[in-house]
């Protein structure tokens, strides 16, 4: 069982979003800002916070995700990648091979397209990375901007048949190719610890590290979101009435509380239910605590006394203008009309003669008649009119009556004391009785009856209602009487008055009855001892409810902060570390043997770095094992800032050769500009430890360091592997990553292989349609630079016989021996050199006009070089046999003869 296997069994167990953040860890670059959002978000959705976007579905670690080797499997070698689609700006058609036994080389300048080979064959090689510059984008200028980055790539495990498997960005790459490691020495898995040692973990070793580290992160980020929520709980609610369910409800909204014992947010919804009958209760409450019961009972007594005779006085007022009443007032009006007819009737047949017949007994001189009675009984000592005597005198007139006058007033006494006139006098008295009783009904005024029956009702209750109603029936009475009496005194028919709506006598009384039992309340309650305790007991509640109600946001809210700070203390407690760093224990005491550690050892020496005062130690640290180089040193200054970024580099390398080796199988390996910031002795040491991987396994190394090629090149010579090697290059045909297969760079061509190159050159330039554009002049100029160069590594390689080199580790002394330099070979050099340098983009000399060479005047020049360059092989050939054969043995000694 592997590494691998191990991890993948282990990341099983632990919950969805662990196996989700062991998946990042283990496929991507360190976690980026998005990776920890999208991990909280899972976590805290597993826990039950409601979030505005719902996160996706966790993707746990599959076998599909990692670097994996089954024992005893096949090695792996890689075949080609090919139809390169929406790759960056990568070319396409291109193919680019790999040998399937020793090493491949390809080189490229920067800006050639090189890493962007590199970048797809990590995706698609399951490369470990520490970066997140590894990304594979679509190519911006492409017009099919739904096409994802895609490849064909070939492989073959074993024995097996040759596979070419389809891949495109976003799925997984074949598994066989997990086998195929990557190294680039910015994805080192080096690291600095806290105590300023740098560490290495092995493949899948460094990833419960990596989940540790992660979920420290995440513990973080969780308590920074927690802490200005308690902050926040931690300031007080405002006061609710202690002793209350609110208050007992309000009690629990604290830290300490669990999340299951948090009342919900309809309970406190039921808690703070209010109306406005409530507002009336409390205020009922309060004032009947406020209260004495026993004066409030006298008052509600004194008010039903006032209620009684204020119906007495309404039964009084309904009774005289009853429909009773009104009948009977309106038989004694007909009554004294009736009798009076009568007794004038009586008079005027008495007195037909008189000449004031006609209103003698009527009713006004009846009262002139009664006047003239009193002043004369006034006048003559109460004398009854007429007397005899001093007394015959005229009430009205003063004169001495005549007897004809005195027997008249006798006569006119007569009519007044007859038996009709008596009766008329009778009926006429019982309606002015009547009528007197109408005008003396006093009725109370609204001022009188508000005045007395305020203190016992309020605006808008039912008893206000009461005196309203009281109020209008007494403007009602008061207006229907004053009628009576006016048509009572005519002597009209008072029935067309109609009749008086229903008197209000008897809502008075059911109010002094409710009045009577509410004092009889009070009085009861005012001997009730426990009375008070239930009253305030009523009025705490009350108050609770009520300041509950009135701070309801405020506590949802509340509510809602602790909900989320328990909910957060769940995401915290559901992330317990320590199964994590126990397993990586047992992962480290079962992987990280002496023998890895011996591996490791080597591998620094066989790199050259074996002068750093380097010891291979282990360490745990919190759970976690580490294995790797430690500086003996007599400073404090950090590791990092006393190895030089080569020597870091180095180590990196180290630590790569030790990993791979200690995986059984000869898989392919990968390597991305290993060397970069390497000094030349360094450059030598890598590449022999290069060439030595590569006799038993395929190895594929990308470079942009020609003089790393050449020692790869030079040394793959020496040690009999072989080579396969391209060229990357951008062209203006195909743009970045155009592939020139089986083909070295420009830089390291041979001048036989660059006058091919520019033979070909010629030929395309010769096809062109059109030779008069800037493009064909661009191509002219390019032609004479690498003409000019040609030349240049004509004098290296030919001239000189390959003594010094740019790129070579030294001095071939040797090679002097087909070295000659002639006066001819200064003036065709000269020459040759002059009119390329003057077409190959250098100013013209002054006087010299300048031109545009035809292709055939270019193939001339190439035959120049192709000519001189055979003449000068020729020459060194003789030269150097001759000169062999003087240093190979002694010259024959001449005899005599």
């Amino acid at each position: 069982m592997s590494i691998t296997d191990d991890l993948l069994a282990f990341a099983k167990t632990r919950p969805t979003w662990e196996q989700d953040l062991f998946r990042r860890i283990y496929t991507q670059p360190d976690l980026v800002e998005n990776d920890y959002v999208e991990v909280l978000a899972i976590i805290k959705a597993a826990n039950g916070i409601e979030l505005a976007v719902a996160p996706g579905d966790p993707v746990p670690l599959t076998v599909d995700h990692v670097l994996h080797r089954a024992d005893g499997a096949d090695p792996v070698v890689l075949g080609s990648i090919n139809d390169i689609r929406s790759a960056m700006q990568l070319a396409s058609g291109q193919t680019l091979s790999f040998a399937v036994n020793g090493l491949t080389i390809v080189y490229g300048e920067n800006g050639s397209g090189k890493s962007g080979y590199c970048k797809l064959l990590k995706q698609i090689c399951r490369a470990r990375r520490e970066r997140n510059d590894e990304v594979v984008l679509e190519n911006a200028y492409s017009t099919d901007r739904l096409s994802k980055p895609s490849l064909t790539v070939r492989f073959k495990v074993g024995q097996a048949e040759v596979q070419d498997h389809r891949w495109e960005t976003g799925a997984p790459p074949p598994q066989a190719l997990s086998r195929v490691s990557v190294f680039d020495s910015r994805l080192a898995p080096l690291y600095a610890d806290k105590q300023d040692k740098i560490e290495f973990l092995p493949a899948g070793l460094d990833v419960l590290p990596r989940v540790v580290k992660a979920c420290t992160e995440l513990n973080r980020r969780l308590h920074d979101e927690m802490e200005p929520i308690k902050t926040i709980v931690a300031s007080p609610l405002p006061d609710i009435e202690r002793d209350t369910p609110q208050a007992e409800a309000i009690g629990k909204l604290n830290e300490k509380t669990a999340l299951k014992s948090i009342p919900s947010a309809t309970a406190f919804q039921n808690l703070a239910l209010w109306s406005s009958a409530d507002d009336a209760r409390i205020e009922l409450v309060q004032d009947d605590i406020r209260s004495d019961r026993a004066a409030l009972a006298k008052e509600k007594t004194r008010g039903v006394g006032i209620l009684e005779k204020l119906k007495e006085r309404l039964v009084h007022a309904e009774n005289l203008l009853s429909a009773d009443a009104v009948a009977r007032l309106n038989s004694t009006i007909a009554k004294c009309v009736a009798t009076r007819q009568a007794a004038t009737l009586a008079a005027s047949l008495e007195f037909r003669e008189d000449p004031l017949a006609t209103v003698i007994g009527s009713e006004p001189w009846k009262q002139m008649f009664g006047y003239a009675v009193a002043v004369y009984a006034d006048a003559f000592h109460g004398a009854e009119l007429p007397s005899h005597g001093d007394n015959e005198v005229c009430p009205l007139c003063a004169q001495k009556l005549s007897n004809g006058a005195f027997d008249r007033l006798v006569q006119f006494r007569a009519l007044i004391a007859n038996e009709a006139e008596k009766q008329a006098e009778s009926a006429l008295a019982s309606l002015t009785s009547e009528v007197s009783v109408l005008r003396q009904l006093t009725l109370p005024s609204a001022d009188q009856i508000v005045s007395a029956l305020t203190p016992f009702f309020v605006e808008g209750s039912s008893e206000a209602s009461v005196v309203n109603d009281v109020l209008n029936w007494l403007v009602s009475a008061d207006q229907f009487r004053s009628a009576l009496t006016k048509s009572a005194v005519s002597l009209e028919d008072v029935m067309v008055l109609g009749v008086l709506e229903p008197g209000k006598s008897s809502e008075v009384e059911t109010w002094a009855y409710a009045l009577a039992a509410a004092a009889a309340a009070d009085q009861a309650a005012a001997t009730d001892p426990e009375r008070l305790n239930r009253l305030k007991t009523e009025l705490r509640d009350l108050r609770g409810r009520k300041q509950l109600h009135d701070n309801l946001p405020a506590v949802l809210q509340r509510r809602s902060q602790l909900v989320s700070l328990s909910k957060l203390s769940g995401c915290i407690a559901s992330r317990h570390s320590a199964p994590i760093s126990s397993k990586n224990t047992e992962l480290c005491e079962k992987y990280l043997t002496e023998d890895f550690r011996g591996r490791l050892q080597k591998e620094i020496g066989d790199l050259g770095i074996g002068y750093l005062p380097v010891v291979v130690t282990g360490r745990t640290d919190k759970g976690v094992n580490y294995v790797g180089p430690d500086l003996s040193k007599s400073i404090s200054a950090k590791t990092s800032n006393i190895l030089s970024e080569g020597e870091f580099r180095a180590l990196s390398l180290a630590c790569f050769f030790a990993e791979i080796s200690s995986i059984d199988g000869h898989d392919g390996v990968i390597l991305d500009d290993p060397v970069s910031s390497l000094d030349h002795k360094h450059v030598r040491q890598v590449a022999t430890r290069i060439l030595s991987e590569a006799k038993h396994r395929q190895v594929i190394v990308f470079t942009h360091e020609l003089s790393f090629y050449y020692e790869l090149w030079h040394q793959a010579m020496e040690a009999q592997v072989e080579v396969l090697r391209h060229w990357i290059v951008k062209t203006e045909e195909h743009g970045f990553g155009t592939v020139r297969n089986d083909d070295a760079p420009w830089q390291v061509k041979s001048t036989k292989d660059r006058l091919a190159a520019l033979d070909i050159k010629l030929t395309s330039m010769a096809s062109r349609a059109s030779k008069d554009t800037e493009a064909y002049e661009r191509e002219i100029t390019g032609f004479f630079t690498g003409l000019r160069e040609t030349w240049e590594r004509l004098v290296e390689e030919m001239l000189l016989n390959g003594v010094v080199g740019r790129f070579q580790p030294g001095v071939m002394t040797q090679s002097l021996s087909g070295v000659e330099v002639r006066d001819s070979d200064f003036t065709t050099i000269h020459f040759g050199m002059r009119k390329t340098s003057e077409l190959s983009g250098h100013d013209w000399s002054k006087g010299r006009l300048p031109y545009s060479p035809s292709v055939d005047d270019m193939k001339r020049e190439v035959e120049t070089v192709r000519t001189y360059f055979a003449e000068l092989r020729k020459r060194r050939d003789e030269l150097a046999s001759t000169r062999r054969k003087a240093v190979s043995a002694p010259q024959k000694a001449e005899t005599l003869r």
